[in-house]
């Protein structure tokens, strides 16, 4: 290049401070996206936290993995801890033995749990029981429909594990899983069994 087409030597450096920083902006936004994505994120920050579900989620027929029907009313009285959840999920399946271990620690102090997977009963009922035969699952499995998913969910994604005071009130909504959130799960669990 001849010195007559070359840029000037401030306009190169301001271009590579701005691909520069424009670089550093990029990955600091991957870099927020994969942490998000690794840590729970807790619904007591959000307005659903002490609210009761809506009554057409309470009333709501579940269709059981065992083929009892159930519904959230019926376990008014006790504290619920209610996982929303699929077998392909990798954070679900972290999940699912430390919910094992919830149950049947908690389970003599009224406390239940129940799982409900948002895959189709028609297609997938077998993938189901084995599933959850292969996870140990000591607690009732259910089927999600549309309408219940919307009802509980807050945002996309799974899993979502709702902890549901004996009053019918969310004390906690948890959005995806990490281990660190398990002692917030049992804290929350003593204070509501405490709570009489």
């Amino acid at each position: 290049m001849t010195p007559q087409n070359q840029p000037p030597k401030s306009s190169w450096t301001t271009t590579r401070l701005g691909l520069i920083g424009a670089a550093i902006i990029l990955v600091a936004a991957i870099a927020y996206t994969f942490y998000q994505g690794d840590r729970p994120r807790l619904a007591g920050s959000d307005s659903a936290s002490n609210a009761s579900l809506p009554e057409n989620v309470m009333q709501a027929s579940i269709n059981l993995l065992d083929g009892q029907k159930t519904k959230l009313a019926d376990y008014s009285g006790k504290v619920l801890v209610v996982d929303l959840w699929a077998t392909w999920c990798g954070p679900c399946r972290q999940e699912i033995p430390h919910l094992v271990e919830i149950a049947k620690e908690y389970k003599s102090k009224g406390v239940e749990v129940i799982g409900l997977t948002n895959e189709d009963p028609e297609i997938y009922s077998q993938r189901v029981k084995d599933f959850s035969k292969a996870f140990n699952i000591n607690y009732p499995i259910g089927w999600a429909d549309e309408e219940m998913q919307i009802g509980l969910m807050r945002g996309d994604g799974i899993p979502q594990t709702l902890i549901i005071g004996r009053d019918g009130k969310v004390l906690k909504h948890f959005r995806g899983f990490n281990p660190r959130i398990v002692p917030q799960m049992k804290a929350i669990l003593d204070e509501a069994v405490s709570e009489g």
